[in-house]
């Protein structure tokens, strides 16, 4: 296999292992295959000055995420501010069942995301107001933000408006029908997420009494105007993703609605105005309101904009020197059993999400050079379409690096690393496809019956 493509994947997979072994930032380690990755491909004969071409590409890229990261930083310490996020918190302790707070958490957000089309839609707005509730009732936040993830993808799953599944079946030739008839693997993966998440609700250790909750509304109502008012900025967010505005305008209309409502609520200078932007928010209460609403602002991001920038350009000079894709040719080999090609293929589905920063490019790279191989087998298309949708869509929120995951880990306030044990749909959905693989196309209800033999 091409040296050239080995030693760049193997040095940011050390990298990052290295990294989060010796509790070094993320960024070394990718800095650490960038320099790999020039002077691999400096031995192919790309000059430095064209791989830092390549690689400004890979930046430009991901100007939508580094967009989307930047106003999500700037929309939340508003949010805090407006009494916008204290007036969900304290509305949702008097609606919602802490009790089974993971499991409605789950069903909630499946039920927006599949409505919107959009997991970072979701989780800015219903999943930023759940987490706020969980923190409120003393809640694993791990536990809820992994079930609200959860959730997210259910969506991109099954939303017919999900932009991803959409360049799925776009990508590999596969109807609305066809896919439809293909969810079985999918729907079972939901419903045993649904039980699992009801489990940890049942068996985990109950917190927020009804004294703790009444104690937080108390400290809500004594320090903030708690007023449905204060929800217009929600409002707005959901309107506009509902009506499929696109991310980043959809987040600019929830600044704006919040800045609105900021400077609506009384005087502020433009000191406390940029320095709670800048900074984020802090109440400075005395009170357990300190740790309870807090957080965003752009200095906490600065770190994930960078971890961003140098997976892009990474990934730029991979993309552009064209290692990515013989890498994965190579790899996949020939192979005519159904469940070797589809483990194959799911593992360097993962290898391709963890070397790139977003949802499209391992769709790109995978569906192009899968194609081929998934055509020896009886509706090829649909197999191929069903295993990528399964997995490929699904596998970004596992990844801290990835540009998805850290958008929403942003949105609310938890680390992947603390998500991921619980991100039970991402983790289950592969197997359970991989399982249910080895039949496809013999006998799946609402299929078109099987008349060829797989070659």
């Amino acid at each position: 296999m091409n040296s050239a493509a080995v030693f760049p994947i193997s040095s940011l997979i050390v990298g990052i292992v290295l990294s989060l072994t010796l509790g070094f930032p993320l960024s070394w380690g990718i800095l650490f295959a960038i320099l790999v990755t020039l002077v691999s491909v400096k031995k192919l004969g790309f000059s430095w000055g064209q791989q830092f071409s390549f690689g400004w590409d890979g930046i430009r890229q991901t100007k939508p995420v580094l967009i989307i990261l930047f106003l999500v930083g700037l929309l939340i310490p508003l949010l805090m501010m407006g009494g916008t996020i204290p007036a969900i918190i304290y509305y949702g302790l008097s609606i919602v069942n802490v009790e089974y707070l993971l499991v409605l958490s789950f069903i909630l957000t499946s039920v927006v995301s599949y409505l919107l089309g959009t997991s970072v839609g979701t989780l800015s707005t219903i999943g930023l107001s759940l987490m706020g509730i969980a923190h409120a009732a003393d809640l694993s936040a791990g536990m809820v933000g992994g079930a609200l993830i959860c959730g997210a993808m259910v969506g991109e799953r099954f939303s017919p408006i999900s932009s991803s599944r959409m360049l799925v079946l776009s990508h590999v030739g596969m109807t609305e029908k066809q896919d439809r008839a293909t969810q079985g693997a999918a729907r079972l993966t939901t419903i045993i997420c649904a039980v699992l998440f009801l489990v940890l609700d049942l068996f985990r250790e109950q917190a927020g009494s009804g004294d703790s909750i009444r104690m937080y509304q108390e400290l809500l109502t004594s320090h903030f105007s708690i007023s449905w008012g204060a929800l217009i900025p929600l409002f707005v967010l959901i309107a506009v993703f509902a009506f499929r505005v696109k991310a980043i305008y959809a987040l600019l209309c929830g600044v704006v609605a919040s800045l609105v409502l900021v400077l609506s609520g009384g005087p502020i200078t433009l000191s406390t105005l940029a320095g709670t932007i800048l900074y984020g928010y802090e109440p400075q209460t005395g009170t357990l309101l300190d740790e309870l609403v807090h957080g965003g602002g752009m200095i906490s991001i600065l770190s994930v904009l960078l971890l961003i920038v140098l997976a892009g350009f990474l990934n730029g000079i991979l993309n552009k020197a064209n290692l990515l894709t013989p890498f994965v040719e190579r790899m996949m080999g020939v192979t005519k059993n159904k469940i070797a090609l589809v483990g194959k293929s799911m593992a360097i589905s993962l290898l391709v999400v963890m070397i790139s920063c977003n949802q499209t490019i391992p769709i790109l790279v995978m569906g192009s050079t899968l194609i081929g191989r998934f055509s020896q087998f009886t509706r090829g298309k649909e197999f191929l379409g069903k295993t990528m949708l399964d997995s490929t869509l699904v596998m970004p929120v596992l990844i801290p690096w990835n540009g998805l995951a850290m958008v929403i880990a942003i949105s609310l306030g938890v680390s992947t690393i603390e998500t991921l044990p619980f991100l039970f749909y991402s983790l289950l959905l592969p197997i359970v496809t991989l399982i249910s693989s080895r039949r496809f196309g013999e006998k799946e209800a609402g299929m078109i019956p099987n008349t060829k033999k797989a070659m």
